[in-house]
């Protein structure tokens, strides 16, 4: 019978290994959670013998973790090629001011 492929991952780097899988495996349940897009992970574990019946074993650990889009910023290009928020061809409007907004008035009940 052969041994339980969990009982070797669990040696495999003293832990390691395993621990890293329970890290990502949070990360994209959380993740996947938040955006609401597919994930995952993907676990490649190499044998290569080494001599006298050793045999050398690495794994490989890659996580897709699905991100939410990032925004984007609007510019405008100036004469000089600098990038600025305001319009430069758009001139600015003297005279303005801001008006501070009226204070919430108490609502009252109306009996029907």
């Amino acid at each position: 019978m052969n041994r339980p492929f969990d009982h070797t991952l669990r040696e495999i780097r003293f832990g390691e290994c395993l621990d890293e899988l329970t890290a990502e495996i949070g990360k994209l349940v959380a993740a996947v959670g938040d955006t609401g897009k597919a994930g995952s992970i993907t676990l490649t574990i190499k044998l290569k013998p080494v001599g006298g019946g050793a045999i050398e074993v690495t794994d490989d650990i890659k996580a897709k973790i699905p991100t939410l889009p990032k925004g984007s910023s609007v510019f405008f290009a100036t004469p000089e090629n600098n990038l600025v928020r305001n319009d430069p061809r758009q001139p600015e409007l003297s005279g303005l001011k801001e008006v501070a907004a009226a204070p919430a008035a108490e609502l009252k009940e109306v009996a029907a």
